[in-house]
């Protein structure tokens, strides 16, 4: 064998050798991430990068579900309403004052209004005394329906509104019977609200 065929063998493994070392360091920087900016971690156990599951926080009230009425407090027609029907519905043998039932309405209406009003409140109810006395000696008591109208209204803002709602009122007896019809009551009621998230409440209402 002659030193030129030495040579150039020796010359070709050590090209060979070289390329395959290079190939490795590439491969090894490849895979080590070695020369990139990225700092995200290798995927866990070789499968996909796990993507956010968080939910925007909302921009508008939702789910507020008043435990006592089931109302639906982000629906202001839904408050306004329930909270007509609730006060317009008497129960004469069982209330200690004459007058719209503030109880039953308590969870919808804005505390503060309610602590205005005071004992004044009898007076949102057009009913008479002797009325009133005569429906408790006997049993009788006052279911309301009430539903907001389509009645033109200030424009609305996020955080007050105001309506026109209508009530219809059934005198009932002691064994549920309808036994009577009251006039129909319009109600010009208002909600606010302390801002876009929070549900709404009652805080004024004028009878018409």
């Amino acid at each position: 064998m002659t030193p030129t065929t030495a040579t150039r063998t020796f010359g070709r493994g050590r090209s060979r050798g070289v390329a395959a070392a290079l190939t490795a360091i590439t491969l090894a920087a490849a895979a080590s991430g070695c020369g990139t900016t990225t700092d995200t971690p290798p995927a866990p156990d070789g499968g996909s990068m796990p993507t956010s599951t968080s939910a925007a926080p909302p921009t508008v009230c939702t789910d507020l579900i008043d435990q006592f009425t089931r109302t639906d407090l982000c629906d202001v027609d839904a408050v306004l309403s329930d909270a007509a029907a609730a006060l317009y519905s008497y129960r004469p043998a069982e209330q200690t004052q004459k007058g719209v039932n503030i109880d039953s309405a308590a969870t919808l209406l804005n505390p503060a209004w309610v602590r205005d009003l005071g004992v004044s409140y009898s007076a949102l109810a057009p009913v008479t005394g002797a009325d009133w006395d005569r429906w408790a000696a006997a049993g009788t008591v006052v279911d309301a329906d009430a539903a907001v109208t389509a009645d033109d209204h200030p424009a609305d803002t996020d955080t007050l509104v105001r309506r026109v709602v209508a009530v219809h009122q059934s005198l009932i007896a002691p064994d549920s019977t309808v036994i009577g019809e009251l006039p129909p009551i319009a109600l010009y009621m208002t909600a606010t609200r302390a801002n876009r998230l929070a549900g709404w409440a009652v805080s004024g209402v004028t009878v018409r």
